[in-house]
């Protein structure tokens, strides 16, 4: 096992697969899925922008298809990734928002996790689903520990957080500076030997 992860630390690059569960699939995106995601953050941009500050940011297909060839880069550097969440539903594979893995610290085999949806898929299981395919990923590639935040102020988020088993570990206080304001945030963390 130790030599599996020693050789896994040597990666320069986060390998971006499809990664399948009961009712997602997370895939890295691509330029078919620019339009679609595009759609989902405007349909959801009032939603989305309680808390999270870049939705405001995002009004063109262009933007999109721009942090789309950021989150590559960031996995070709091995320091973080991106894939969209996918819906699986009769008709075929729906995006419903995104994944992504960064900050990734080799030495210290850390990294934070971060996810949103837009609003018509929330409240179904989807993201708690996400999260857990993704600690197995990142768990798979040698990670040790991943890392969320989630502001006091969303319950919802801190909620898929403790479903997938991550422990809270406390309050940082005003965090993130959203819309104006400072943010207290709960911090939360998943270690490899934790996650069953």
């Amino acid at each position: 096992m130790s030599e599996r992860i020693d050789s896994v630390m040597e990666l320069n690059e986060i390998p971006l697969e499809e990664i399948a569960g009961d009712r997602v699939v997370l895939r890295p995106l691509s330029k078919p899925d620019v339009q679609p995601l595009f759609t989902l953050i405007d349909e959801s941009r009032d939603f989305l922008s309680e808390h999270l500050p870049w939705p405001d940011e995002c009004q063109s297909t262009e933007y999109v298809s721009a942090m789309i060839e950021s989150w590559e880069m960031q996995s070709q550097m091995a320091n973080g990734a991106c894939w969209g969440i996918f819906e699986k539903t009769p008709s075929g594979e729906v995006v419903a928002g995104c994944i992504m893995l960064g900050y990734v610290q080799w030495a210290n085999r850390s990294a934070t996790v971060s996810y949103w949806l837009g609003k018509r898929f929330c409240g179904r299981g989807l993201a708690t689903e996400a999260l857990l395919l993704m600690a197995s990923e990142a768990f798979a590639i040698g990670i040790n520990r991943l890392e969320l935040s989630a502001s006091v102020h969303n319950p919802k988020s801190a909620a898929v957080a403790r479903r997938a088993g991550f422990c809270e570990e406390g309050i940082c206080r005003e965090y993130e500076r959203l819309h104006g304001r400072y943010e207290d945030h709960i911090r939360f963390a998943l270690l490899a030997k934790d996650f069953c």
